[in-house]
């Protein structure tokens, strides 16, 4: 990978929003619900990969405290795709394919990510799980039957971190909750690994739910594009700073 910079370029493009996104064209309001999930999706994915990145760099109670923070963006960025799978499957069913085939002439990435994206979110899809299961959704029956198990087979921590500054409190014996229901969402029974496996098994994964979200984009981004260039927009070049930390995690 190329080296990240101190400061990457953007364009800004401004427009009529009336004329492009007019209010009785069936894309307008899926296309502009589906760019909502994309941007939390975006939001989500940078804040996970430096949380990651700081587990992988710290160690004792500091890696316990942003690890806490890397499993809740993990699931946030599960339950943010999964509404953009919704957002995606409402315009496919609003939207002649034809039109949609029109939009996407000539740009192969943009085609290439809905087909890929097409098939990401049914009912057993991992993130559609981890979001049912743990993400927005907290379910006692779950919560009791996986922590009688881990109980009983002695996994569970009996620990928490009491911080003066409250917000960085942690319970930090729901950890075992969290990530087994996330082992069952992934279809995988990581309790038996060693801990080596386990983390090789969660970046694999993870590495999936990133490729998922970039996709999310790819498409989205095309599509969007593909509607401006048929109006006249604005465009002025600037530059914004890229996040130290998010450098960082990208060149690791």
């Amino acid at each position: 990978m190329s080296a990240v910079p101190d400061r990457a370029s953007v364009k800004v493009g401004t427009f009529d929003p009336a004329r492009v996104f007019p209010l009785d064209d069936p894309l307008t309001l899926p296309l502009l619900r589906l760019m909502l999930a994309t941007d939390d999706v975006r939001h989500a994915s940078v804040l996970f990969v430096m949380a990651d990145h700081q587990v992988r760099h710290t160690t004792g109670v500091q890696q316990v405290l942003h690890a806490g923070q890397m499993w809740y963006l993990f699931r946030l960025l599960c339950s943010h795709l999964h509404e953009g799978g919704n957002a995606l499957n409402t315009l496919l069913n609003s939207v002649a394919n034809r039109r949609l085939q029109d939009l996407l002439r000539d740009r192969a990435a943009g085609t290439a990510a809905l087909e890929l994206l097409r098939p990401a979110f049914g009912a057993e899809a991992f993130v559609t799980r981890v979001r049912n299961s743990i993400g927005s959704h907290y379910q006692q029956a779950d919560v009791e039957r996986v922590f009688r198990r881990e109980l009983e087979a002695s996994r569970v921590e009996g620990s928490l971190v009491a911080c003066q500054v409250g917000g960085l409190s942690r319970f930090t014996i729901t950890d075992v909750l969290a990530l087994r229901l996330m082992d069952e969402a992934a279809g995988t029974d990581l309790a038996g690994m060693d801990l080596a496996a386990d983390r090789q098994a969660f970046a694999d994964r993870a590495g999936e739910v990133i490729a998922l979200a970039e996709d999310l984009g790819t498409f989205v981004d095309h599509l969007v594009d593909a509607l401006l260039m048929h109006y006249a927009v604005s465009v002025t070049v600037d530059s914004v700073e890229v996040p130290a930390l998010f450098r960082a995690a990208r060149v690791a």
